[in-house]
């Protein structure tokens, strides 16, 4: 397997380097075989883990057609500190799942509808991830974990939004196991940010560190 992680040309812009943490909670209640709720909870540390520089509140709705295929409809209420600034979204997601012996697959798709203070219209961003889990154990309590996405911008936007390619994560960490219910998860994400110019593009490394 593959993962394209897209960077641009360092030597044509100036680079940033940062230090996050980053601690989500995801929590799914499921309604019925079909149907199930999400919530996540994510506050994001940043300048080297010392201050929380955002907030995700994510509740969202799954419909699994079958146990390869579901779609999800989401919203996302995202504000980010210091300066303040209230941001909204609305999210649909598709996602494919394929399991082998010894390996499982991960392809999503999410389509966001941004609303931004300060920012006139809907920027909206697609975002395409390309995943691995396997296990490390013959319990499978241990899975080595990698993923990759990219974001794109769909149209730009005054004040900061460009069209285009936006940023790319790659991740690589292990999943613990820790009861029938619960997993944990943590690992690296190195994240790269293309900001409009003359603003720097960013290169965060991000420890993250995962509740199921």
């Amino acid at each position: 397997m593959v993962f394209l992680t897209i960077l641009p040309n360092h030597s044509c812009k100036a680079v940033e380097n940062n230090l996050g943490l980053w601690i989500p909670v995801l929590i799914t209640l499921p309604i019925n075989e079909k149907f199930s709720n999400q919530l996540e909870i994510a506050p994001r540390m940043q300048d080297n883990a010392t201050k929380l520089n955002q907030l995700f509140l994510r509740p969202s709705l799954t419909y699994k057609l079958n146990k390869f295929l579901s779609f999800t409809q989401g919203y996302s209420w995202n504000p980010v500190f210091k300066p303040f600034s209230n941001r909204n979204r609305i999210w649909e997601q598709v996602q494919l799942n394929n399991d082998f012996a010894k390996l499982k697959l991960e392809n999503r798709f999410r389509l966001e509808e941004r609303f931004i203070e300060n920012v006139s219209g809907v920027p909206v961003r697609g975002r395409y991830r390309i995943g691995a889990w396997s296990p490390i154990d013959k319990e499978k309590k241990w899975t080595f974990v990698t993923w990759n996405e990219i974001f794109l911008n769909f149209n730009s936007r005054p004040h900061g939004i460009q069209g285009g390619f936006d940023r790319n994560w790659l991740f690589t960490g292990i999943n613990k196991k820790i009861s029938e219910n619960v997993n944990l998860e943590g690992g690296y994400i190195l994240q790269y940010i293309n900001n409009q110019s003359p603003k720097q593009d960013l290169l965060n490394h991000v420890i993250l560190l995962n509740l199921y």
